[in-house]
């Protein structure tokens, strides 16, 4: 058992749902029928956006093949989630892991996401490695029943690896940045996403596994304001929950996929534009296939 499924699945521990309240998730969601994305379209969508960063670091991608998991709901259930976010990172141009895999980014229906984090922290669990303490009291401090994190890793652009000394320095041999490249690159090692089993009681579970994808693939995630373009992301929000839509939007598609796209050495405000540009250019019939696997 790896370090990021120890003590989740701890967290799983639990009662699962009924298998009643899960009654939805054999309805098909399906994503937004608009034909296209304009420019404008596009950049309001991402400007929306809060994606994990600093220092105006590029985004962090996964840079090995995803393996899906799932724990917390019967197994059944469980299988629709992974199975929904597999295909959905395949079809986003994500390498996809061999059966059997350890997984990398997991999605677990706990009966209290904040205690679960306060148990996971308290336990030193794996799930936890490079969350700082500051990290956490994040992760707490957040609002409504979902709770969701990455663990990254710096490389240089050329994909060295950091060297650690016995007295714990850390030291990255890099390339100069340029006006276009920046001297590293971040990755995703895990990927981690909580929900509380209560907000997911009679929804269809293809739509909740639409929202894991888009919070597991990229980190990204609503602020506090109403949403200026339609997103799948607006699901568990104040303002958006009532009326989220059924699966990911063509929005939330092309995203995914130019997100995937862009160059991964490039500051976070260059790549940016890229992705929106990718946006507005993506053929939307290339997701149609995947709508449901």
């Amino acid at each position: 058992m790896n370090a990021l499924l120890g003590g989740l699945l701890a967290a799983a521990a639990l009662v699962p749902i009924p298998d009643q309240a899960l009654a939805a998730s054999s309805q098909t969601g399906t994503a937004s029928a608009d034909s296209g994305i304009t420019t404008d379209r596009a950049r309001r969508f991402v400007a929306q956006l809060t994606i994990p960063g600093a220092n105006d670091e590029p985004f962090a991608r996964f840079a090995y093949p995803v393996c899906v998991g799932s724990a917390g709901l019967p197994p059944e259930a469980g299988e629709v989630v992974a199975e929904r976010i597999t295909a959905i990172a395949a079809s986003s141009g994500l390498p996809i892991a061999e059966s059997g895999c350890a997984p990398n980014l997991m999605v677990v229906f706990v009966e209290d996401g904040r205690a679960a984090v306060r148990a996971l922290s308290r336990a030193g669990s794996g799930a936890l490695v490079g969350q700082s303490r500051a990290d956490i009291g994040r992760i707490l401090d957040r609002s409504g029943p979902v709770r969701a994190w990455l663990q990254t890793q710096v490389r240089s652009r050329d994909g060295d690896r950091p060297s650690y000394s016995p007295t714990g320095l850390t030291t990255l041999t890099a390339q100069a940045s340029t006006r276009l490249s920046a001297s590293i690159r971040r990755e995703i090692v895990s990927s981690v996403v909580l929900i509380a089993r209560e907000a997911i009681a009679d929804r269809d579970l293809r739509q909740v596994a639409d929202y894991a994808a888009m919070r597991g693939l990229t980190g990204a995630r609503l602020d506090e304001s109403p949403a200026m373009e339609p997103t799948i992301l607006t699901l568990f929000t104040p303002h958006g929950d009532a009326a989220a839509p059924a699966g990911l939007t063509a929005e939330d598609r092309a995203f995914l996929s130019a997100f995937h796209i862009v160059r991964d050495d490039m500051a976070e405000t260059l790549q940016r534009p890229r992705i929106v540009d990718r946006m507005a250019r993506v053929s939307l019939a290339v997701f149609e296939e995947t709508q449901a696997p």
